[in-house]
């Protein structure tokens, strides 16, 4: 008999819900593996240096799948220490938006998670963005974008405010000039609202901001909001929550594997859920570095 599969379990993952819609018991994530027949070995982890301890052991000790369950975050500190090896990461998706778990075409339900893990699901070898020697799996963002979430991320640690400061942010925020730097190369000159360096769709509260991004073609798509009034650019964020998308004409898209961003005067920069600072920002594509189980609605950008 096989040994049980390691699920690195986050327990406060999800914990902003309550009722029916929170984040399940570990007795009632344990029997929803037993149900599905898969069987799993719960570890729980309270810091992310303990967890990432944990991931290193098993890997190290010749593990062939372990499994993430908890939001983006887990799912990306697991990550991290599984890039360039054989082992495979399986995704329990119990966090609030879940953008890599929606990119790797996985449910989101975490019964049909449990599930597409119990039935040999397929699996693809991804890329993730390294931007300013952060590892990034969503996007890496410049200007508004990047300002908003910035200050809008500051409502987890406590200070309530923060939302209606991204708003205000938002408002003032005057447009930058950038330059723009593809492979070293080519180069786009640009006064614009934001850039985003995409490595797959969705980044935020599951905006779909770059609804073309293949998690595994080997490129960035590079999104330049260049046309935009203030107000319309707030209307489109608003337009593609969530997963939604929304057909935005005066975005110009360029693709490359490696970007520097420049700019006149400092810009805010983001990638996923860390504030880097200011421009410069330099962002290159680590391609098919990470085995993961992908669900059936995933899209590749691999060619046949």
């Amino acid at each position: 008999m096989s040994a049980p599969i390691p699920v690195i379990w986050n327990p406060n993952a999800g914990g902003k819900l309550r009722g029916p819609l929170g984040p399940p018991t570990a007795e009632s994530l344990q029997e929803m593996f037993d149900n599905a027949g898969f069987a799993a070995r719960l570890i729980a982890t309270d810091s992310a240096e303990g967890a990432k301890a944990e991931v290193r052991s098993l890997r190290d000790a010749g593990a062939q799948l372990i499994v993430a369950a908890g939001g983006d975050g887990t799912i990306g500190l697991v990550a991290s220490e599984l890039f360039g090896s054989a082992v495979t990461l399986g995704v329990i998706p119990l966090g609030s938006v879940m953008n890599i778990p929606r990119m790797l075409g996985l449910p989101r339900d975490t019964h049909e998670a449990v599930r597409l893990l119990a039935q040999s699901p397929a699996t693809a070898v991804i890329d993730v963005g390294e931007s300013n020697g952060e590892v990034f799996f969503e996007a890496a963002s410049v200007g508004l974008h990047a300002a908003m979430f910035n200050t809008a991320h500051q409502f987890d640690d406590g200070k309530w405010g923060s939302p209606l400061r991204a708003i205000w942010m938002a408002l003032r925020y005057r447009p930058g000039r950038m330059v723009i730097q593809l492979d070293g190369s080519a180069q786009i000159q640009t006064r614009a609202l934001m850039a985003v360096v995409a490595n797959g769709q969705y980044a935020g509260p599951g905006m779909t901001l770059a609804p073309d991004a293949r998690l595994d073609d080997g490129q960035f798509d590079v999104r330049v909001f260049s046309h935009f009034s203030k107000a319309e650019l707030l209307r489109h964020l608003g337009s593609i929550m969530f997963g939604r998308r929304a057909y935005a004409p005066r975005v110009e898209t360029y693709r490359a594997a490696e970007v520097r961003i420049t700019s006149h005067r400092p810009l805010p920069c983001r990638a996923d859920s860390v504030d880097l600072g200011m421009t410069p920002l330099d962002c290159r594509a680590r391609v098919r570095v990470l085995k993961v189980v992908v669900g059936p609605e995933f899209r590749s950008g691999r060619a046949a």
